[in-house]
């Protein structure tokens, strides 16, 4: 069985597994920072299924303890976003009066970040913290700015660390740029 990173449909490498785990270290430092004096825990919430990876390497390298939980929302058909989000699963925690963390692993659009933002001030949080492994800038079509970020990436169509082309590439350990004219050998 060859590599996944080896494979045809993968053009380049933007991250490795060194650069993606540095990145995640410098910002659970600054999260435990953000929380160090708050006397409640804050609630982790990742962001199934690509959030996933990084909100467990994240909380792994954490110096506080906090609450996890999870939440599953979907904008995307294929490599296009449908400009909607429709929770799929929600959060089983009481939010009201506590600090939510929402965790992802890539900010592109803005939008389902700016409304899972809004969604969780309804449920009553105190507080909502952004984070995203990775931030698309140049794809933003919602003024949304990302509270805590770990790399600043290209406008191009990203896999692995979560991130992944109709479910495929999503394992990988690195962050790759998807070559599209050789999609057709993605099986």
């Amino acid at each position: 069985m060859r590599s996944l990173i080896n494979h045809p449909a993968i053009k380049t490498v933007l991250a490795t597994e060194t650069d993606i785990q540095a990145q995640v270290q410098r910002v659970a430092n600054e999260l435990t920072l953000q929380f160090a004096e708050h006397e409640q825990r804050p609630v982790f919430i990742a962001v199934l299924k690509g959030g996933v990876i990084f909100a467990t390497d994240l909380l792994r390298k954490m110096a506080l303890d906090v609450d996890f939980d999870f939440i599953d929302v979907k904008s995307y058909t294929g490599a296009s976003s449908t400009g909607q989000v429709k929770v799929v699963h929600d959060v089983s925690m009481d939010l009201t009066g506590r600090d939510v963390v929402i965790v992802d692993e890539i900010i592109d659009s803005g939008r389902t970040m700016q409304w899972l933002h809004n969604y969780f001030e309804l449920k009553g949080a105190a507080s909502v913290t952004t984070v995203a492994l990775a931030d698309k800038k140049a794809a933003r079509v919602v003024d949304f700015e990302v509270d805590y970020f770990g790399l600043d990436v290209p406008d191009e169509f990203l896999v692995g660390y979560g991130m992944d082309y109709n479910n495929f590439f999503r394992n990988l350990p690195v962050i790759a740029v998807v070559d599209f004219d050789k999609v057709d050998l993605i099986k």
